[in-house]
Parts: C-alpha cells; sequence; structure tokens
C-alpha cells in the first residue's frame, strides 16, 4: 500500500514538473520571440536615425569648417614707396626677403632719369597672406627711407560663399541631366538636355574659376613698391677743382669788366662831343669871368 503511494506520488512529481518545464519553456519562447521583435524594431529604427544624425551631424560639421574656412577670405594688397642709395641692392634686397617667405616677384622695372645715374623701378610681390604684414615691416632698413606705406584688406567671405553655393547647386543640375541624357528617347529631347546640359558645364567652370581666383589671392597677398634711389652729388673733377685756374680765370673776367666800362665811356664822351665840348668851352668861360670879377672887386 505504502509503496503505491509512493509511486504515485512519484508519478504525479514528474507531472508537475513536466508542465512546469513547458510553461516555462513557452513563457521563454513568447518572451524571446516579442522582446527580438521589439529589439529589432528598436535596432531599425536606431539604425535609421542613427544614421540620419551621422549625416546631419557631418553636414554640421562640414558647413561648421566652410564657415570657418570662409571667415578668413580676406585679400590683401599693400604699397610702399622707398628711397633706397642703391637701386641695386635695395632690389636684390627685397627679392631675397620675399623668397626667404615663400612669395616671389611678378614684375620688375628700371627707369633712368636722362643723362643722370638716378634710378627708379617698381616691383609686384606675391606674399603669403601669413607674412604679409612681417614682409611690408621688414622693408624698412637703415638704408632705406619709407615715402609712402599703405595696406588694405578687401573681405570676399560672402561672395565666396555664395559661389560655393551656386557651384553646388548646378553640379546637381548637371548630375540630374546626365541622368535624363542617359533616358533620352528621341532625338529631340536629347539635343535639348544636351544644350542644357553644355550651358549649366559652362556655369560651373565660371563659378570654378572666380572660386580659383579669390583661393589664390587669398593665400598669396599682393604688394607694390616703387623704389627711387637717392641722388647723390657726383664728386667734381679735376679741372673744376683747379684754384689757380679758377682765380686767373676771374681776374681776366674783372680786368675785360673795366676794360669793358672805360671802353664805353669813351665811346660816349667822343659820341656826345659835339655837344660836350662846347658846354666845356661855356662853363670855363663863365668860370673865369668870375675869378675875374672877383679879383677886381677885392683890388
Amino acid at each position: 500500500m505504502n509503496r503505491k503511494i509512493v509511486v504515485l506520488l512519484g508519478a504525479l512529481l514528474l507531472l508537475f514538473t513536466a508542465c512546469s518545464n513547458r510553461a516555462q519553456d513557452e513563457s521563454m519562447d513568447s518572451y524571446t520571440e516579442s522582446d527580438m521583435a521589439a529589439q529589432d524594431d528598436s535596432a531599425g529604427f536606431s539604425g535609421e536615425a542613427g544614421y540620419d544624425g551621422a549625416e546631419e551631424m557631418d553636414m554640421e560639421e562640414m558647413e561648421t569648417a566652410q564657415n570657418s574656412e570662409s571667415s578668413q577670405m580676406i585679400i590683401y594688397n599693400g604699397d610702399l614707396s622707398i628711397e633706397v642709395s642703391n637701386f641695386d641692392t635695395a632690389q636684390a634686397a627685397i627679392q631675397e626677403e620675399a623668397e626667404s617667405l615663400g612669395g616671389f616677384v611678378v614684375q620688375s622695372s628700371v627707369h633712368q632719369r636722362g643723362t643722370t645715374d638716378d634710378r627708379s623701378g617698381n616691383m609686384t610681390i606675391r606674399i603669403p597672406q601669413e607674412h604679409f604684414f612681417p614682409f611690408m615691416n621688414n622693408i624698412e632698413s637703415s638704408s632705406t627711407r619709407v615715402l609712402e606705406k599703405t595696406s588694405n584688406g578687401n573681405d570676399v567671405t560672402e561672395e565666396f560663399v555664395d559661389l560655393e553655393s551656386r557651384l553646388r547647386s548646378q553640379e546637381i543640375l548637371e548630375e540630374r541631366l546626365l541622368s535624363f541624357l542617359d533616358g533620352a528617347e528621341n532625338t529631340e529631347d536629347l539635343l535639348e538636355i544636351s544644350r542644357d546640359l553644355s550651358e549649366v558645364q559652362a556655369e560651373i567652370e565660371h563659378l570654378q574659376g572666380r572660386i580659383n581666383y579669390l583661393e589664390n589671392h587669398v593665400a598669396l597677398s599682393s604688394v607694390y613698391i616703387h623704389i627711387q634711389e637717392r641722388a647723390v652729388p657726383s664728386i667734381q673733377d679735376r679741372e673744376t677743382l683747379n684754384t689757380f685756374e679758377r682765380a686767373q680765370s676771374l681776374f681776366m673776367d674783372t680786368v675785360n669788366v673795366i676794360i669793358s666800362i672805360f671802353s664805353g665811356l669813351i665811346v660816349f664822351l667822343i659820341g656826345l662831343s659835339p655837344v660836350i665840348v662846347p658846354l666845356v668851352i661855356g662853363a670855363g668861360a663863365i668860370y673865369l669871368f668870375i675869378i675875374k670879377k672877383s679879383s677886381d672887386t677885392s683890388a
């Protein structure tokens, strides 16, 4: 009897355990499927959001970088007018200074005034923007006198941003036209799309050329220099410094002047003799008459 009860209780225990395990397995299966579905949905959503967010973040970083670069879009130009004691030395020193800073000479000219040795000239220098102001300050030296010095900056940031925006729009339009060109079904559409594509590509070249021009002039500043050689009095030659010959020449000039005066006086007297001689005779007669009368009166 007791043995039957024990067997019955064991069978019930096994049945209860099996049912419990099955319920647990079903519960786990249900949880796993729902959780995995939720995770898949969540993963899909977060993946899309993560992609969009990353893309949006990249666009923002690109725009920030572009704005940071655009904020530096300033074209610097400088003008210098200097006076130097030696033109060749000053010109060579300026060229050496420019090349040491990564710049170069674009244009150079020399002019000479008449038959004198005084020379003047012009130089155009392209210098990296970061060395623009140091270069302008280094031009002045002990043998150089700055007559005029000006510098100015032209902010082209707005124009540069506008050009880049228009360029991107034209490039997108070019891609669309190329896709339309591939799908053109008749000759008329093909010609019309080709014409529009040519206009867009010409505009892209124009915009890209202007962008390249601005980038080049922002990266390399221009300095225009006028060089004037200082006039130095030349040493007089030996003949000019001969004191005896100069004194002799001055003496002869003085004698010639005196002779010229007496010669002129003689000519004057001879020429006026018909008038002067009667006047002298009359004056002498009057003088003698006055003296004779004075003598008679005193007697």
